[in-house]
């Protein structure tokens, strides 16, 4: 018999548990509260004690326009050892002479892909569905382009935006700028 079933559907107070069964019964109490303590839904909502990722905010995610067809590098992220991470919105967009600007469907693409280096054909890696070859820029600096729901990613897991370049102006002070943003917790 399922003791702790029997606890939940309304023993008294007054009902006492005896022996290996009662052992089990507090066993099983036990794991249901630590359940509640979890957080439901991590990739809606950021988990308590969770830690605010901004990568590319500061001049990692600025690339100077490169040269045509050379896929480039404009900003990697490597989450933490120990640590999951919820990506919630990004931002891939050209600066033009510092103007916030964009490009036209053809003269620009960008990928974001996982463990993945640039250059280097390997199986390992991957795209991220439905953010390979994007050829428009999405979100500004003010508004983040928000994800329907947020992607998870693993401990150690390389995230790279890679440019490629067909039409844009090179040079200064034409600029990508790449933001990958959500939030990272430790792994339980």
């Amino acid at each position: 018999m399922n003791y702790s079933r029997s606890l939940l559907r309304g023993m008294r107070d007054v009902d006492t548990l005896s022996g290996p069964g009662s052992v089990a019964a507090i066993e099983e109490l036990r794991e249901m509260r630590e359940k509640k303590t979890e957080w439901p839904y991590p990739w809606c909502f950021p988990p308590p004690g969770a830690i605010r990722v901004t990568a590319g905010a500061d001049s990692s995610g600025t690339l100077a326009v490169p040269a045509a067809a050379t896929p480039s590098e404009a900003l990697l992220y490597t989450v933490d050892q120990g640590f999951v991470f919820a990506l919630e919105s990004l931002v891939v967009t050209y600066l033009n002479a510092g103007v916030l600007g964009a490009w036209s469907p053809g003269d620009a693409s960008w990928t974001l892909d996982v463990n993945r280096p640039v250059g280097v054909t390997t199986f390992q890696g991957n795209d991220v569905q439905g953010l390979t070859d994007v050829d428009i820029p999405l979100g500004t600096l003010q508004i983040p382009w928000p994800l329907v729901k947020a992607e998870l990613f693993k401990p150690n897991d390389a995230l790279r935006i890679v440019f490629t370049n067909t039409n844009l102006s090179q040079g200064n002070p034409n600029y990508i700028k790449a933001m990958l943003l959500g939030w990272r917790w430790p792994v339980r």
